[in-house]
């Protein structure tokens, strides 16, 4: 993947000296060489990570009549059948992100949902002087964008544009409760009031009239349920593992230890020749440490194994730092592991790996879907659950009285009167009417919610592309392959979720291909050294000013979290959500 950034001007005359600054700050992106497009109208450039058409592909791609043009961060995986489709098969132009503005030329739109792949996008119609900014199905490439003065500034990562583009900037308060309510903020919102995030699978539209956002595909097709064949399962996955190792430079595998990533490795090592260098993070803690299961599927694969120790004192040294490079609040300080983590693969010389997430969203690998499943009456309705969900008896994780006592321990009264009639049950989080929620079952529906608000959100998002790309490595993710996810959609509840375990079917495709030990082991999330193992006296000092600098919090709120911790254990440390939120207004100075 690579790094876009640029300006639009509808009216002419774009500040061209952004988009320079811009490039600049996100050159750890794509430090191989940086693309430029000027017209009067735009400016845009793109930091390049080559992974493909490395001799005979460049950027900005044209369509035939040289209407459209666009600069694209992403990999496109059908790109060869897309370019046959096309009659692309005499193009100079090799790189696969070559498809894209032909793709829009023909289709419109809705030409980007042909792709397999994961991208963000800049598409200049130059016939309407429009801008197109884009994101793949499920926002594996981050995209944002602001307007100011007429014009529009859009750039992959947040902080380089908000330190770039003159404010003044203002935390997005709904953005904050949106955090503090489900650990996650969901696009288009951001924690910056005026910068939004491009939906998973939208095109938003810019012309001299407006903006207009378009979705060109939407996650939530389920059919009424079959059976699909574990053969067929496996042949998907296997296709789309086989179609992320492709590139003209190494690709190597993360290995957590957990089914997914194991599924991946093993199936990695029967396509190639050699199997794949594979990636793990190791800790002292034994609660905590996945150890014995990464090198028993390492040992099967034969592949070449690299373990990253992670200790208490590295958390402590990089947690702060971690933060201020993504600009993202945390739940847990496991970001640090997978900084470390992506740093080891650089060291290793691969420039990308593939890995597991997705499974659990697409195939209900987590335990409140074998709760959906056992649960024998719906549960309280709510008017707040209608409006962020389509339906009042479904709340996804929203503990109502927990949030509650959350926020007063943890607002400033300022903050708390700001959220007041901005909650983030106002929004609608998932891309549903009422109608179709009420149509899926209460697993279907929280898929849905998954994939938009922890697998975009976080997962994709902070945990995946801002870790991996700060070391310059990309990400790629067979389970969201288009073939796997269209066999997902198709099996039915009762085969994903099967005698009180997730993920079945895939499990019973891969009986007797995986290890024992790792086919029917306990979901384990990534987890690391907690913030008391972490934070000496020094350090929860400065954090404990940074909270009472932020204007959102109370001065007390870490001790005031900590006692209604201690009376009741909340889901997450609430205590590093203010802490990181903090750091993030401090880093990107924004007004309260």
């Amino acid at each position: 993947m690579c790094g876009i950034c640029g300006t639009f001007a509808p009216g002419g005359d774009p500040d061209r000296t952004l988009s320079a600054t811009m490039v600049r700050r996100i050159t750890h992106r794509g430090p191989d060489e940086v693309y430029s497009l000027n017209t009067p109208s735009v400016s845009m450039k793109l930091a390049r990570l080559g992974m493909t058409g490395l001799v005979h592909g460049w950027q900005p791609a044209e369509d035939r009549s040289g209407r459209f043009v666009a600069m694209t961060n992403g990999e496109i995986y059908n790109a060869a059948r897309l370019r046959r489709e096309l009659g692309g098969d005499d193009w100079a132009n090799t790189v696969d992100v070559a498809v894209v503005p032909e793709l829009v030329a023909r289709h419109g739109v809705a030409g980007l949902a042909r792709i397999d792949g994961q991208f963000a996008t800049a598409v200049l119609d130059r016939a309407e002087n429009a801008l197109y900014l884009a994101r793949d199905r499920f926002g594996v490439c981050p995209l944002h964008y602001t307007g100011v003065g007429g014009q529009v500034h859009f750039c992959s990562e947040i902080k380089a544009l908000v330190t770039t583009v003159p404010g003044p900037w203002r935390v997005d308060h709904t953005a904050v409760d949106q955090y503090l309510s489900l650990g996650n903020v969901v696009a288009p919102r951001t924690l910056v009031r005026d910068v939004r995030a491009v939906p998973l699978g939208c095109a938003v539209r810019f012309d001299a009239d407006g903006q207009e956002t378009i979705r060109y595909w939407r996650y939530g097709g389920f059919t009424a349920g079959e059976d699909v064949p574990a053969e067929e399962l496996r042949e998907r996955v296997r296709t789309a593992v086989g179609d992320r190792l492709t590139a003209d430079v190494e690709i190597g595998a993360y290995l957590s230890g957990g089914f997914d990533s194991s599924t991946i490795v093993v199936e990695a090592a029967r396509l190639l020749e050699k199997p794949p260098k594979t990636f793990s993070v190791v800790f002292d803690d034994a609660a905590l440490d996945e150890g014995r299961f990464q090198r028993v599927v390492a040992e099967v694969a034969g592949s070449e194994h690299h373990q990253v120790r992670c200790t208490a004192a590295d958390v402590a040294g990089e947690f702060e730092a971690m933060v201020r490079h993504c600009c993202y609040p945390q739940r847990e300080t496991y970001n640090v592991a997978a900084l470390m983590l992506s740093r080891e693969v650089g060291f290793a010389g691969v420039k990308g790996v593939v890995s597991g997430e997705g499974a659990d969203e697409l195939f209900f690998g987590y335990d409140s879907y074998v709760f959906d499943a056992a649960r024998r009456k719906p549960p309280t309705a709510r008017e707040e659950n209608a409006s962020a969900w389509g339906r009042a008896d479904f709340g996804w994780e929203v503990d109502w009285a927990r949030l509650a006592a959350r926020k007063e321990a943890c607002l400033a009264p300022e903050a708390a009167e700001a959220v007041a009639g901005r909650e983030f049950w106002r929004d609608r989080l998932v891309p549903l009417t009422d109608a179709e929620a009420a149509a899926l079952t209460p697993m279907q529906l929280r898929s849905v919610a998954d994939v938009h608000v922890q697998l975009a959100g976080h997962l994709l998002g902070d945990h995946g592309d801002s870790m991996l790309m700060a070391n310059s490595i990309e990400g790629r993710y067979p389970f969201l392959g288009n073939g796997v996810v269209d066999a997902a959609l198709r099996v039915a509840d009762e085969r994903k979720v099967a005698d009180f375990e997730g993920k079945a079917c895939l499990k019973q495709a891969y009986a007797g291909l995986l290890p024992e030990s790792v086919l029917h082991r306990a979901k384990q999330g990534f987890t690391a050294h907690g913030l008391t193992a972490v934070a000496d006296g020094p350090t929860l000092t400065r954090w404990r000013d940074l909270v009472a600098a932020s204007g959102l919090f109370r001065p007390d709120a870490l001790d005031a979290l900590d006692g209604l911790a201690a009376r009741r254990p909340d889901k997450w440390d609430v205590r590093l959500s203010v802490i990181s939120i903090s750091t993030v207004v401090d880093e990107l100075g924004l007004l309260p």
